[in-house]
């Protein structure tokens, strides 16, 4: 396979990076990825696995903070010397953008006890580049996991008028994100079926939308967005800062997930073996349900956020603000934003939408 190489360059360095605090507050992607450990463990039963002497390679797509690559990197490593009866080789690569904290990266795997990592003859590596362009050899992998992760678009054509999120665009810009969203999409699958080997195995857990487009979190981003127009309107953001201010994601729905999968060289080179789209329930709204406390709940949303979305958000503040002055206007907006959540609590309720898709590589290329 081949053909994405006229992409665009990749922007998500400068405004999709993770927060620092990511790994203390991803319990909400950790949960989401949660419902495809049966699917990850069907594709390790699946896959060909290579020839006797020869490590296995797995690719983990989007590892963020590597703390929610932990449990299905051990589903990998665990299950594949089930299948081959022995200590076989395991070698996983955590990819992500250059603008990702590796250093975080790297501790968490190779520190928190009961690691996959700390088994023996399991090798991490870590690689610098987006999943939107190649990142190993031709036919290299024979299983690669992707994780709340392809909802984030290479680039933003423009942004978005009056707010900050993609479900919220209309007309032209609307039909911009959603393009560019199938353009990254057609390059993550054509770049992986140049990557994996036959018979080879990809398990994608997507962030997603539902037939109406919605991703359900409007409430939420509806919130964070109110806040930033007081914000400019107080003079604590300029117009201009604010204007620039998109989270640069696009969930598909399930038709755009499977649509280049349904003609043409991406569905010669792909066997879709299963695909689920998933309601996720909004554990930090159950959690509020049973203690009552409010201020708590809303402190977990923005710390969520924060972690998130806020550096997207930051990335479009003037560069003449100073350190301090970019610390003061987090500070405010997180305090305005909690008040606004505690103050009405169900109004900011989230099920994220989940794709679940298994492909296998077929044979020839």
């Amino acid at each position: 396979m081949s053909g994405a190489d006229s992409d665009p360059p990749v922007e998500r360095a400068a405004t999709g990076a993770m927060g620092s605090g990511y790994a203390q507050h991803s319990g909400v992607q950790h949960s989401a990825e949660g419902y495809a450990m049966p699917m990850l463990r069907r594709a390790v039963d699946a896959v060909v696995l290579p020839a006797s002497g020869s490590p296995f390679r797995v690719a983990d797509l989007g590892a963020a903070a590597g703390t929610n690559s932990l449990q299905p990197m051990r589903v990998v490593v665990d299950g594949v010397r089930a299948r081959a009866g022995k200590r076989v080789a395991v070698t996983v690569v955590h990819t992500d953008i250059l603008a990702n904290d590796f250093d975080v990266l790297l501790a968490n795997v190779m520190s928190t006890p009961g690691s996959y990592a700390t088994e023996p003859d399991v090798f991490a590596f870590a690689e610098a580049r987006s999943f939107y362009e190649r990142l190993f050899p031709a036919g290299d992998l024979h299983l690669a996991w992707s994780a709340i992760a392809v909802h984030w678009v290479s680039r933003v054509p423009e942004p978005i008028p009056d707010h900050i999120f993609s479900t919220r665009a209309h007309g032209r810009v609307r039909n911009a994100l959603e393009q560019q969203a199938r353009r990254d999409w057609v390059a993550f699958l054509t770049y992986r079926a140049d990557e994996l080997a036959p018979g080879g195995q990809l398990v994608v857990v997507g962030g997603a939308a539902d037939d109406d487009g919605s991703s359900g979190a409007e409430g939420l981003m509806d919130a964070a967005n109110a806040v930033l127009t007081e914000m400019v309107s107080d003079g604590q953001l300029q117009a201009g800062e604010y204007a620039r201010m998109t989270i640069p994601t696009w969930n598909r729905t399930q038709a755009e997930f499977l649509a280049p999968l349904q003609g043409g060289p991406l569905e010669q080179a792909w066997t879709v073996e299963e695909h689920e789209l998933l309601r996720a329930p909004d554990t930090l709204l159950e959690e509020y349900e049973r203690s009552g406390d409010a201020d708590a709940f809303a402190a977990a949303v923005v710390d969520f956020f924060d972690a998130a979305f806020m550096p997207s958000l930051l990335s479009a503040l003037d560069s003449a603000r100073s350190p301090d002055q970019t610390d003061a206007f987090v500070s405010e907006f997180k305090r305005r934003f909690a008040e606004r959540i505690a103050s009405d609590p169900p109004s900011v309720e989230t099920h994220w939408h989940v794709l679940l898709l298994r492909l296998t590589r077929r044979p020839g290329r």
